[in-house]
């Protein structure tokens, strides 16, 4: 019988593509590291004074981060957020529940109008399904008690890789 050199990426072929090797990658970390993590992206309705913008900011932040760590996280990775409108951007960090959240902020004082608003939340203890659920709960309490109409308008949450660490 000839013999038949081996090739090494035939064991490879159940991969599609770079893309699985990628997704797997990660799972890998995310099952290291124990970081749940969770993007929502909002637009804000009509125009709203910066003052009331900046206290959505930090309650937005704060309280998500607070019910995650009432669930079961025991410490912030960093929840982030970014609002972009037609004045400008503000740009905050949360590392630690003892600090002050950081805010850049490059709008001028007044009303902020075309505004969206992106929150990110990572923490240590607890998935993405538990993070999404802090967050969602969070949102509408905050906007409402501020009066600050809106809509979510992308949902960064993928079902089968966050429940793919408990199977």
């Amino acid at each position: 019988m000839p013999h038949k050199e081996d090739d090494h990426d035939d064991d490879h072929d159940d991969h599609d593509d770079d893309h699985e090797h990628d997704e797997f990658h990660l799972e890998i970390h995310r099952a290291v590291d124990e970081l749940g993590k969770y993007a929502i992206e909002i637009e804000i309705e009509g125009t709203v004074r910066k003052e009331r913008i900046i206290k959505m900011i930090e309650e937005t932040m704060h309280d998500a981060t607070v019910r995650c760590m009432e669930r079961g996280a025991d410490m912030v990775g960093h929840t982030k957020s970014i609002l972009e409108c037609r004045e400008g951007s503000i740009m905050s960090s949360l590392i630690d529940m003892n600090l002050p959240i950081k805010i850049k902020d490059g709008v001028s004082d007044g009303d902020v109008t075309d505004a969206k608003y992106i929150l990110h939340v990572i923490v240590h203890g607890i998935w993405d399904d538990k993070v999404r659920e802090c967050s969602l709960e969070t949102v509408p309490a905050v906007f409402d008690r501020l009066g600050i109409k809106y809509k979510v308008i992308a949902d960064y949450y993928d079902i089968e890789k966050s429940v793919a660490h408990h199977l």
